[in-house]
């Protein structure tokens, strides 16, 4: 059975799940769906084009739906998609995706933890287990792998993107790509040796964190991008996780941030 205050404001294309809370003076409206067992809190907002798994709790002033901050945007119907078990908290922020009448989507995937104030800008991508702490931007179109921890007051350029397994320290500026598995700080924002500790919770073992260790001082070895990766490919082939690494870098657009270890 459903909870819903009476002092909420549900529109009558909302689709509910079962199990639901929703807070007093809380505003739901539009083409929302939302699943079994979501907490909604009071006074938050959810509007426009949005669907939302299951057992997610969204606390109060959080704002889902949005138009976009950009010039671009006419108006144009754009899916924002939630996964499951995602902690929103206090005045956090995820815009609808520009060009959503051609596919476009902002995307939250499952176990995510917007922390109070932080932003997912349009057509923005956040992979499973990510952390934005309080204050922290990710512009549009940015790209989150897995297991990504964005520190507090950290700001993420539109068009980047961070690899897996990084955590990003607080107060950095990200202008450019970070591949996976590195410790960042800074302004602008630099790689300080692996993520040692987060790879090690995720199972990855001491052999294979040195391996990856060595692969980034090939990569930053003053040689050429090119020739250090093709070096890398050929000690490490077969090697899923610096395979990963190399990919990385090679779809790069903007380049990749500076590294010292």
């Amino acid at each position: 059975m459903n909870q819903i205050h009476p002092s909420a404001l549900v529109g009558k294309n909302v689709k509910l799940g079962n199990n639901i809370k929703i807070g007093p003076y809380s505003v739901i409206d539009g083409d929302i769906e939302i699943g079994d067992g979501c907490i909604i809190g009071p006074f938050s907002y959810i509007t426009g084009w949005v669907r939302i798994g299951k057992n997610n709790r969204i606390h109060s002033f959080a704002a889902v739906g949005n138009p976009p901050q950009d010039y671009s945007y006419k108006d144009e119907p754009g899916l924002i998609l939630i996964g499951d078990d995602c902690m929103i908290r206090e005045g956090a922020t995820i815009h609808t995706p520009v060009h959503g009448d051609t596919g476009e989507q902002t995307v939250l995937g499952n176990n995510i933890f917007l922390m109070g104030n932080s932003h997912v800008g349009h057509n923005a991508k956040v992979g499973d287990n990510s952390q934005l702490v309080q204050g922290s931007i990710l512009g549009g179109h940015v790209i989150l792998e897995n297991d990504v921890i964005l520190g507090g007051n950290s700001a993420v350029h539109q068009h980047c993107r961070v690899g897996a397994y990084t955590m990003i320290g607080g107060m950095s500026k990200l202008t450019q790509d970070v591949p996976p598995y590195l410790l960042v700080d800074g302004v602008p924002a630099t790689g300080y040796g692996l993520n040692s500790i987060g790879l090690k919770r995720k199972g990855i073992g001491q052999d294979q964190r040195n391996k990856i260790k060595d692969a980034y001082r090939i990569l930053f070895s003053g040689k050429s991008r090119q020739e250090a990766l093709e070096e890398i490919k050929a000690i490490y082939a077969g090697n899923e996780l610096i395979e990963r690494l190399v990919l990385f870098v090679e779809m790069s657009k903007r380049g990749i941030i500076g590294y010292h270890e």
